[in-house]
């Protein structure tokens, strides 16, 4: 397994560069084993760092798990977020 919020650690270290960022978890995607795969919480904090860090972020939390049925909508609602008028 990757080291835990190493991603976060990489955003924290380096300079604030000109991206977007568009981040969606479920209130599933939780870490019933105790193996660390909690990503709801992961990038809830991911969202708290990239937001503190001054980064234009848009956050969606839907009710539903790790599945191509919660992402089939996501997917749209990231482009239209990312690519759609500022």
């Amino acid at each position: 397994m990757a080291q835990r919020n190493s991603l976060v650690k990489d955003f924290i270290a380096s300079p604030k560069l000109p991206l977007r960022f568009y981040l969606a978890a479920g209130t599933f995607e939780i870490d019933r084993e105790g193996t660390g795969g909690n990503i709801l919480e992961a990038t809830r904090h991911l969202r708290d760092v990239l937001g503190a860090k001054g980064y234009d972020v848009h956050y969606q939390q839907f009710v539903g798990g790790h599945d191509g049925v919660s992402w089939r909508g996501l997917l749209a609602d990231g482009l239209m977020v990312l690519f759609g008028p500022r």
